[in-house]
């Protein structure tokens, strides 16, 4: 079984869209699908996928952490909560090809778990500054957060390395590109691609702005869903083979190691126990 983590500390990045439309992809292409929603304040994923069973459609199985009294603590130091990589056990056992997770924008124990478990990080943003600071600004700089996502990344790589369990890939996907290009998108791109090499990260992938993808909240429909009147438009075909590109990553994950030791620091070292071939 293969983990997507989808991630950025910024919220309006498009992270649950991303989400619900790789999560009906892969159920649609015929794999035994799992979605985790990890935000407790607006649940979007969890709406759509009700919607969705509502409307009689193919879903992925769904599955959602309730809040803790950790969770509500603030500015709290990430490390292991223990209660993800149980998740992915059972339904790594239970025969799941694929488990997609959608984070919130905080900085919760449970959305470093998250990370550190997924074999593919898919970071979502927008073609503007505010998102390219927001995501990839390295602490110190004038424009990095106070929370800082890239930092995050970069700790739970050295946990993983330091527990023998392989570099994860990690793509950005920038989301709602407009159809002509603007100069600030090219701006923006250009400078997220130099960022690559120094944040880590590997191609920049592109998902148009589409009405569709817009309309996912109004009754869980999807670009791979047959319309009511069975024609299909450019504008949805365009979609569907954009999202399946991105589903095509999954094939290239590697080996991954699934037993964490939950109740260590998040610069401790993660205890290995069982291996599950990707």
């Amino acid at each position: 079984m293969q983990v997507v983590t989808i991630s950025g500390f910024k919220g309006g990045t498009g992270k649950t869209t991303l989400a619900c439309l790789l999560g009906v992809a892969a159920t649609k292409d015929g794999l035994r699908t799992a979605c985790l929603d990890l935000d407790r304040n607006t649940r979007n994923l969890s709406s759509f996928l009700t919607l969705r069973r509502a409307s009689r459609l193919e879903s992925p199985d769904h599955v959602m952490l309730m809040d803790t009294e950790e969770d509500a603590r603030t500015n709290a130091r990430p490390k292991h909560s223990g209660r993800l990589e149980p998740l992915v056990r059972m339904a790594a056992l239970d025969g799941y090809d694929l488990m997609i997770i959608d984070t919130s924008s905080g900085n919760l124990s449970d959305v470093y778990e998250a990370h550190l478990l997924a074999d593919l990080i898919l970071t979502p943003m927008n073609e503007s500054p505010a998102d390219m600071h927001g995501l990839f600004a390295p602490i110190g700089s004038p424009a990095a957060p106070r929370i800082n996502y890239r930092d995050m990344i970069d700790t739970v790589r050295f946990d993983r390395r330091r527990a023998g369990l392989p570099v994860q890939r990690w793509q950005v996907v920038m989301n709602r590109v407009a159809a002509l290009p603007s100069k600030i998108g090219t701006i923006i791109n250009d400078r997220v691609a130099k960022m690559a090499t120094e944040a880590g990260f590997e191609t920049i992938w592109s998902l148009r702005d589409r009405v569709s993808h817009r309309a996912l909240a109004l009754e869980g429909r999807t670009v791979f869903d047959t319309p009511v009147d069975g024609k299909l438009t450019m504008s949805e075909l365009s979609g569907r083979s954009e999202v399946r590109a991105l589903l095509s990553l999954l094939s290239r994950a590697p080996e991954r190691v699934v037993t964490l030791n939950p109740g260590a620091d998040h610069k401790a070292e993660p205890k290995m126990d069982e291996k599950i071939a990707a």
